[in-house]
Formats: structure tokens, C-alpha cells, sequence
């Protein structure tokens, strides 16, 4: 399986703008699927309706609520565990603290199950997307760097100043 990724320009330090820049990769999204799809995806070699499937998880998801706030950690099969969390503000006299107003930033945390990593780990491989750089998605590394050098824009369709993009294949295993 193919994962695409860019590479971008990241600041080492990141509250420091004049700090240096490391170029690392991103991860490139190619779909959002709702909730419907992933139900027929995982139902089709099965004799549950997707719309079963879909009021179930969201049955799940409604008690997942109720749980969270009761400060339960919650397991969600082979998936992983949810949680909540948060952060505060500090006080040096602890009578000072408020809860309702010092706490923030609540968020659910989602820590995925071994056999969840281990499995989407298997047979991944990392494919270059490209490389963006001031709000530009060069579309191989081979464009960008031949930008640099040139001064000329890629053109649409094609990878550069012209020549073969087999040398940057950017793939990588992963594991």
C-alpha cells in the first residue's frame, strides 16, 4: 500500500521566525470518508446492511459521550482507546483555582492498539507527492529542484524542465 507524502519547509524552532529550516515530510490526505462510506466498505463481503452497520457505530458513539465525561477510558475493539484530556491555567495558592475557567483546551486523546499499528504498518510504503514551498506544490522533487536552479515554473502536466522523473521515486518502506 502507497502512502503519499510532500516535503515541506519546517523551522526548527518554531516560535523563533528567523530560526532555521529542515525540510521534512507531510502527510498528503487523498480522501475524507464519511462515516456512510467506511460503513459499506467494511460490510460488503458480509451479510450486515451498511445502514446497520452505520446506526451501531453511531449507537457506539452516542455512549462514548457519557463515558468520557464520566472520566472512563474507552476501548473501541482492535481500534484503540479513547480518553480525555486537557490543560490549565496555574495558580500558586491552590484555593486560587477554578476549575470552570481555568481549565482548557478539553480534547479527546485516541491511542491506537498495537495490533492496529502493526497491521497498518505491514507492506506500507511512502510515495513522493511532491514538494511545496511558499504555498506551491512543486509536483516531484526533481520540478523543484530544477526551479531552483532554472527560475521556470513547472508546466502543467509535465515535471520541470523536461526529462525523465525516474530517479525520484521518493518511495521508502516503512517499519
Amino acid at each position: 500500500m502507497s502512502f503519499k507524502y510532500k516535503l515541506a519547509k519546517k523551522r526548527k524552532s518554531p516560535s523563533n521566525p528567523q530560526a532555521e529550516t529542515e525540510w521534512h515530510a507531510i502527510p498528503t490526505i487523498t480522501n475524507r470518508l464519511t462515516t456512510r462510506s467506511v460503513c459499506k466498505v467494511v460490510t460488503r463481503n458480509t451479510t450486515t446492511a451498511p445502514t446497520e452497520a452505520e446506526s451501531t457505530f453511531n449507537l457506539v458513539c452516542d455512549g462514548i459521550v457519557h463515558e468520557l465525561q464520566q472520566g472512563n477510558s474507552v476501548q473501541l475493539g482492535e481500534l484503540g482507546w479513547l480518553r480525555l484530556s486537557f490543560g490549565s491555567e496555574g495558580v500558586e495558592d491552590l484555593t486560587q483555582f477554578d476549575a470552570a475557567t481555568m481549565i482548557k483546551n478539553v480534547k479527546i486523546v485516541f491511542t491506537p492498539s498495537k495490533a492496529l499499528m502493526a497491521e497498518i504498518r505491514k507492506d506500507l510504503v511512502f510515495e513522493n507527492a511532491g514538494v511545496v514551498e511558499e504555498g506551491f506544490t512543486f509536483p516531484t522533487t526533481k520540478a523543484y529542484l530544477d526551479y531552483k536552479q532554472t527560475g521556470q515554473l513547472p508546466t502543467p502536466g509535465g515535471s520541470g524542465t523536461g526529462g525523465s522523473d525516474d530517479d525520484d521515486s521518493g518511495q521508502g518502506t516503512f517499519g
